[in-house]
């Protein structure tokens, strides 16, 4: 375990449409989630945003491997969401 302490918020990307995203999923109240959970959300809607690789940050096996992509999963229904809202 590591000594310091992770961020409590999500990294801004400088992309609008990511940060709203992000902004709109997570600064509301809901239930508390782990850095850890907000970076796979934030990784992915990056990643759809820019068509960039999803990047993997944790070793698989481990505690913040699974809730990065337990984020992912999120990011990916985030996204969906907001791409049929624009749809319409």
């Amino acid at each position: 375990m590591s000594s310091a302490a992770a961020p409590t918020v999500w990294p801004k990307s400088g992309n609008e449409l990511v940060d709203g995203l992000m902004k709109a999923a997570f600064d509301r109240p809901r239930d508390p989630r782990s850095y850890p959970y907000k970076l796979g959300a934030f990784s992915l809607l990056a990643s759809r945003a820019t068509n960039a690789p999803l990047a993997r940050p944790y070793a698989p096996g481990t505690v913040d491997f699974d809730a990065f992509h337990a984020g992912v999963d999120e990011g990916q229904a985030i996204w969906k969401r907001h791409k049929l809202e624009t749809a319409q």
